[in-house]
């Protein structure tokens, strides 16, 4: 498991350390640091697969382009020295190297033992904010990412996985806990769209809270290469379903979502996901839920990295916390800003407590409904 980082001279980071929790929540405004973390983590994936003896970071591969050492080189460095640190439940791991401005291969000096990187990031996902978007046919992964389970950095490879994987068995913790339902009619079609808990199943389930009835129905198209995707209704008596409708006809979020559930519900204990704005283009409903996947699958044994702006999936993480369905202690949130004169990513750390409050409130974190709704009592 990740248990920190530490970044210096990275990009908007001139020396910042975080603490990574079994579900790591990142937030602030745009261009205050955030992504640099998740890319900070994905950089030295990256450079692992590319080179497996640590020496090297790659700016550019499958899971991200960073540009050159420039790009990544903290703006007010006097240097070109930067280092990334990782520490793990195993050993500590840090790599100094020097920003060579136009190269996008840095050579770097490892400490520590790089086995502890392959073990602490196996089961890795990167799942972008440019993601899988409906669309016709998707592409079929290749043979060797298949058999690592990737689901591609978009979300590309979703479809093919979930047709290939549809009766995989998920653990029964990932399911939608019916307690949580508002009715006798909502139990009723969650069993009836997601009578078992296979991968294609579970993934129904929690597009419920999307679209009510729908299901996802995922088929290989052999001679050309690709995977279909198309989506069918249900009732509560599931004898008759709908025609089958394509992607485009059914709503952006169902889609734009599909990889994120996917991915949580298919990643095995131990693995390590990173996950960039899930909420988006999805209804308040539809976020909470989300928040509440990301917590079920954290307290499940998967390491989750969050990077968000929706106060409703945090809101679902802090039910979440105060209906024990995770350990609030196991939770780690982190609101970033920029100093505007020195262009420094710093963050603070609110504490969630058991009963899903946080022990202080920055200026900033998500205070903006509060502050809208002081203005409309104002006489």
């Amino acid at each position: 498991m990740l248990e920190a980082l530490n970044l210096q001279h990275f990009k908007s980071a001139k020396n910042l350390s975080i603490d990574l929790g079994s579900l790591t929540v990142l937030t602030g405004l745009n261009g205050s640091g955030k992504s640099s973390v998740l890319q900070a983590i994905a950089l030295l994936k990256q450079s692992h697969d590319a080179d497996p003896s640590g020496t090297h970071l790659a700016l550019r591969g499958p899971l991200l382009h960073l540009g050159r050492g420039e790009d990544v080189l903290f703006d007010g460095a006097k240097t070109e020295d930067l280092m990334l640190a990782l520490a793990t439940d195993e050993g500590y791991l840090r790599w100094n190297c020097r920003a060579t401005p136009d190269a996008d291969t840095l050579e770097a000096r490892l400490e520590g033992d790089i086995s502890i990187l392959a073990s602490a990031l196996n089961g890795f996902q990167f799942i972008q904010a440019d993601r899988m978007t409906p669309a016709i046919q998707y592409l079929q992964t290749s043979s060797v990412d298949r058999d690592k389970g990737t689901l591609g950095s978009r979300g590309e490879f979703t479809v093919d996985y979930l047709s290939r994987n549809a009766e995989m068995k998920i653990p029964s913790a990932r399911r939608y806990p019916e307690a949580r339902l508002r009715d006798n009619k909502d139990v009723e079609l969650m069993r009836s769209v997601a009578p078992t808990d296979s991968l294609q199943d579970l993934t129904a389930a929690w597009l419920q809270l999307l679209s009510p009835g729908v299901r996802p129905l995922a088929q290989l198209v052999e001679l050309a290469d690709s995977a279909s995707l198309r989506y069918e209704y249900k009732g509560i008596t599931g004898d008759v379903a709908s025609r089958q409708y394509r992607p485009s006809n059914v709503g952006f979020g169902l889609t734009y979502s599909l990889p994120i559930i996917v991915a949580c519900l298919s990643a095995t204990q131990g693995s390590v996901l990173l996950l960039e704005n899930p909420e988006a283009h999805l209804h308040p409903r539809g976020q909470s839920a989300l928040g509440l996947l990301l917590s079920l699958c954290a307290a499940d044994g998967v390491q989750i990295i969050v990077e968000t702006h929706s106060d409703h999936l945090l809101n679902g993480i802090r039910l979440a916390a105060k209906r024990k369905d995770i350990i609030a202690s196991n939770v780690a949130v982190h609101f970033f800003t920029r100093d505007v004169e020195t262009g420094i990513s710093e963050c603070e750390s609110p504490v969630l407590l058991d009963n899903g409050r946080f022990s202080d409130w920055p200026t900033g974190f998500f205070d903006e409904w509060g502050n809208a709704l002081d203005e409309l009592l104002e006489d």
